[in-house]
């Protein structure tokens, strides 16, 4: 076996400046979002670093010494990092739109993009511009999501238009269901922590602020409207609108659902692998101009206008202009004749990226295309040059499948980590949509241009109809196989060894350096410790969860993996909403298959054992747990005086008077208030609560709510 050579690693290092100056500004600004720093302190430290940089690339330094700009210059990095992001972050501006309190009162605000239209509500993130403060508009500052009721008669907000509402500044608090979309942290992630709901009658458009993008949205519209008349099908013309434009506005939820099963939910994201398809076809469609310099900067030139035209006309989410400034690098480096090392320009286009929003370094969308076409740069050749196939159809499905494999090597410990979930058979689904994707991407864009000419139109639309169909079945099959996407519960630490497992198994495969796969063994027995430690905790762990609904009870005792669910008939109705709560609960934590009990039992005189609890005249008991259901007026004195319950939950009481309350927080540590009560009765019960710093969770207002215990089963 052929020996690591070190110059290998050290010259990639040395190939990508970028690299090096990135890696420390992204360390700079994790620390700050990390550990909060004091702004002044923060410009202090980064002047006194800015000095002493500045000093030593002034002294004249022997050629041997040189060697010290590096670090000094990767530490000045970092120190710009964490000032960048202090003063970037927005809770901390003097203007924020929380610094008048979050009381209803008239904002301006500027939509920055719209994320979903639906037939009653528009749901999208703006950024705050003013607020009204006794008739006068003070400048403010801050992200904000809003939710605009729609108007019939007046037609939907666009990105970049400025509205005026009124409403209340909420924070962004909602707990979800165990397993269920995380909406505080997905919103953290863009820099929002707090949302506006605003009424038919409580909005209105005063104006509009040009951006870029605006050059192009005339021509979104026109695309729109011509795939509409193009004669595809509904579910075929969703597709294209999906691949081509990035609007997934028409997708259902069982065609969403059917890529994400089959691993090729990314053909669905406007990004890099359709900006790589528009690159590759203007190199091909263009290389007859040859390699002299004026052929190079005109074709440079087209290559440029094509790449951003695009990247406008998809609405210039943050993936494609990843992809676009990245590719861009590449075309210029190929107009000065030079040769753009693919791994400098992708750190180059993170660190522009970070630039403009530092925020962007915890968007699940970022890190996961960045990380994807990482893998893409360092493990597609030595992969592909492990077999060279002789035959030509072969060599393009080997090189297809080399690079799903290479792209999902990074991203994969993140996904599982993320998802908590992995698509087994993303690697022959991924070798059909992708290279069928890039097909429907060409065919789109010519169905576009000739759909008006008679039998060439009708032509296109039918050979695009039949390849989208041929998608739309190959997910669904892929997604519907036995163990297509099973549960896989990873933690932080699981996820840092993976990680440590795919470096050194791919420093062993690529240079076979022997200690590289001893350490790969150590490596996969701490995962199994890890895996087994967190197997014991499931095993020893009592939960009690009230999901979040705001109409009726709905909840849940797990006792190790039992799961016993309180509930409607509607939990055992497959597709039904409770039924996917239940079973989003059951895959986060690896549960058995639920046991549904009704209302009855739990009001039923006698005592029920169901697993390890006990259930019955309004109370559920399981090892370390104990809880009690109040309902209705008449159930709130008596029962149970003497006892103390771990929660007691109050649901369809419609009066409650202090003397009641008093006695209830005299029996528990917490209250839940579910759905069902009446909001006079709600809101007298928080004020009481809180007046008196006794813990009360409100599922209309919060959330789920979710209790656990570590006392071990008896």
């Amino acid at each position: 076996m052929a020996k690591l050579d070190p110059s290998f690693a050290w010259g990639a290092i040395m190939r990508s400046p970028m690299m090096r100056l990135t890696l420390p500004f992204v360390g700079g600004i994790a620390w700050s979002m990390w550990r909060t720093q004091d702004l002044l302190r923060l410009g202090i430290i980064l002047a006194i670093v800015s000095l002493v940089t500045i000093l030593l690339l002034l002294l004249r330094t022997e050629r041997a010494g040189r060697w010290r700009r590096g670090p000094v210059a990767m530490i000045w990095c970092f120190a710009f990092g964490l000032f960048w992001q202090g003063i970037r972050d927005p809770l901390v501006h003097p203007r924020h739109a929380t610094k008048d309190g979050t009381s209803e009162r008239e904002r301006v605000v500027h939509i920055t993009a719209i994320n979903g239209i639906t037939e009653k509500v528009v749901r999208a993130d703006a950024e705050v511009l003013a607020a009204s403060l006794n008739g006068i508009l003070e400048p403010r500052t801050g992200r904000v999501m809003i939710t605009l009721m729609r108007r019939s008669d007046d037609p939907d907000p666009i990105a970049g238009d400025q509205l005026v509402l009124r409403s209340r500044l909420e924070p962004i608090v909602r707990l979800p269901d165990p397993g269920g979309f995380d909406r505080r942290s997905w919103a953290a992630s863009r820099g929002m922590y707090h949302e506006c709901f605003a009424g038919p009658d409580a909005w209105s458009v005063v104006g509009h602020a040009w951006r870029w993008t605006d050059l192009f949205e005339g021509t979104r519209q026109r695309v729109s409207h011509w795939l509409e008349e193009s004669g595809l099908p509904f579910r075929e013309r969703a597709l294209v609108k999906a691949l081509v434009l990035g609007l997934r506005d028409e997708l259902d939820g069982e065609q969403r659902d059917a890529f994400v099963r089959s691993g090729t939910i990314h053909v669905l994201a406007v990004s890099g692998t359709h900006v790589g398809f528009i690159y590759a076809m203007l190199l091909f469609m263009l290389g007859w101009w040859g390699g002299g310099r004026r052929a190079r900067i005109g074709r440079g030139l087209l290559v440029l206008v094509a790449l951003w035209g695009y990247a406008g006309l998809t609405g210039a989410c943050p993936s494609v202009l990843r992809a676009t400034i990245m590719f861009s690098l590449f075309t210029l480096a190929g107009m000065a004749d030079r040769h753009a090392d693919a791994l400098n320009s992708l750190f180059a286009a993170a660190l522009v990226l970070l630039l403009w929003d530092p925020h962007m370094l915890i968007e699940i969308g970022f890190q996961l295309s960045f990380l994807a076409v990482m893998g893409i740069i360092l493990f597609h050749s030595p992969i592909e040059r492990l077999w060279v196939p002789n035959n030509k159809w072969v060599g393009n499905l080997w090189t297809l499948t080399v690079m799903s494999i290479a792209a999902q090597t990074l991203t994969t410990p993140l996904s599982i980590y993320l998802f908590q979930a992995f698509p087994v058979w993303f690697l022959p689904a991924n070798l059909v949509v992708v290279t069928a994707a890039g097909v429907a991407v060409y065919g789109a864009v010519a169905l576009l241009a000739l759909h008006r000419i008679p039998l060439v139109g009708p032509l296109l639309t039918f050979l695009l109809t039949l390849l989208l169909t041929c998608v739309d079945l190959v997910t669904s099959f892929f997604a519907s196989l036995p163990g297509a996407y099973p549960a896989i519960r990873v933690g932080f630490t699981d996820m840092l060894l993976l990680y440590a497992l795919v470096a050194l198994m791919a420093i062993w495969l690529m240079w076979r350096w022997r200690p590289a796969l001893r350490w790969s063994l150590v490596t996969i027995g701490l995962l199994f410790a890890s895996w087994s430690l967190r197997l014991h905790q499931v095993d020893e762990r009592t939960t009690f969860t009230v999901y979040d609904d705001r109409q009726a009870l709905q909840a849940a005792m797990t006792v190790g993996r039992e799961h016993i669910v309180l509930g409607g008939e509607d939990v055992k109705e497959p597709g039904s909403w409770m039924n996917k709560k239940v079973e989003r609960h059951q895959r986060a934590l690896g549960l058995d298959a639920p046991t549904v009990i009704g209302p009855d039992v739990l009001q039923g005189g006698s005592i029920a054992r169901q697993g390890a609890t006990l259930i019955g005249g309004d109370r559920w008991c399981a090892p370390g747990m104990d809880v009690r259901f109040v309902r209705g007026d008449e159930a709130l004195e008596g029962a149970f005086p003497q006892d103390h319950f771990d929660v007691v939950v109050l649901h369809e009481v419609r009066y409650l008077s202090a003397e009641a309350l008093e006695h209830l927080t005299a029996t528990t540590d917490r209250l839940v208030l579910a759905g069902g009560m009446g909001w006079k009765t709600r809101e007298f019960v928080r004020r009481w609560c809180d007046e008196r710093a006794i813990p009360c969770h409100d599922i209309r207002e919060q959330g789920a709510f979710v209790l656990e215990s570590t006392t071990t089963k008896s």
